[in-house]
């Protein structure tokens, strides 16, 4: 096997892994190729900065989605600490460590014997990258799933997702509170694969059905669900 199509098998597997569909295998070889190495192989230019740069703000927005969409309300300023809180360097490198991508970072020599490949800020870059990468390849859609299923311990971590499971209590609060039955849920469509699963969930209350939620997880899918039925309710939902 040549040492071209040696790298190309080793980054099939790496997307697979990741669960990720990439079309161009140049733009993820890219993505994993430290400044160093293109210098000895003098390929100026074919190294992962530029798309670090486009991955950075791709993060940034996915991220900012999530934060709006499930944490509706907030003004700007409680936004952007809520979306440091979970993407700065240290988060980048964990989730980086996480998805094991280090083995398949290309390094020069020298960068290589002072350990770079175990460097948190280049093992952050290329994460952004390798989310460049991907924007590049299939699109917005894509990037933001991938990210939100990578960064999802993250926001555990930051304390995010607990505000958004808060809608099931609530909506558990409500009926009480009107004593009525409390809600039932129902999973009315599961698919894709494992590592891609999306479900989406009925919610009835007084045996009907007043709400649906899609989630990458039965849990998501179920307070996105409860949000629903809280706002056909006349119940606010900005603030959680």
């Amino acid at each position: 096997m040549s040492e071209k199509s040696g790298r190309t098998a080793q980054l099939r597997v790496l997307a697979e892994r990741l669960g990720i569909e990439v079309s161009d295998l140049e733009l993820l070889d890219r993505a994993l190729t430290h400044a160093s190495l293109a210098a000895e192989a003098e390929r100026p230019g074919y190294h992962y900065e530029s798309l670090e740069f486009l991955g950075d703000a791709a993060l940034d927005l996915a991220i900012g989605h999530w934060l709006y969409e499930h944490i509706p309300g907030r003004n700007p300023g409680e936004y952007s600490r809520m979306r440091a809180s979970v993407v700065n360097r240290r988060a980048l490198a964990r989730v980086a460590q996480r998805l094991d991508i280090a083995p398949e970072i290309q390094l020069g020599k020298g960068e290589e014997l002072s350990g770079g490949r175990e460097r948190s800020a280049l093992l952050a870059d290329c994460l952004e990258a390798v989310i460049g990468a991907l924007y590049l390849d299939q699109g917005w859609p894509a990037t933001r799933v991938f990210v939100e299923r990578i960064f999802r311990q993250e926001l555990d971590r930051a304390g995010l997702s607990d505000r958004v499971w808060d809608f099931k209590s609530r909506l558990q609060n409500f009926c009480q509170a009107r004593r009525i039955a409390l809600p039932k849920f129902v999973v009315v469509r599961s698919e894709g694969p494992d590592h891609r699963k999306e479900f989406e969930v009925e919610v009835f209350l007084r045996d009907r059905p007043v709400g649906r939620g899609k989630g990458t997880t039965k849990k998501e899918a179920e307070q996105n669900a409860a949000r629903m039925a809280l706002e056909a309710e006349g119940q606010s939902t900005g603030n959680v």
